[in-house]
């Protein structure tokens, strides 16, 4: 078996998240797995949402005593029961 490499470990957590894709409504979606560095949702159609493309995200943060947060992120993977965002730091202006 080989060893897990990744960089933040995933806890399985079910939460609810605020999904807000380009022009898309914001929907309300329940994630399977959360780490510090993104999350997989589950999603019947996840075809909808592109690869690579950003969304935003609001939730009460697992990792932060669960307070109310919202971070940007992109889609990294597909799967037939839904995708995989990694989170991003967008530094201002």
């Amino acid at each position: 078996m080989t060893e897990n490499q990744r960089q933040f470990p995933r806890q399985s957590l079910q939460i609810e998240v605020e999904l807000q894709f380009l022009e898309d409504e914001t929907r309300t979606v329940i994630t399977k797995n959360v780490s510090q560095g993104g999350l997989f949702i589950k999603l019947a159609n996840s075809e909808h949402y592109t690869m690579g493309e950003m969304v935003n995200l609001s939730y009460k943060n697992p990792h932060e005593n669960y307070d109310a947060t919202t971070k940007d992120g992109i889609i990294v993977r597909h799967t037939d029961d839904g995708i995989a965002i990694a989170f991003i730091e967008i530094e201002g202006f």
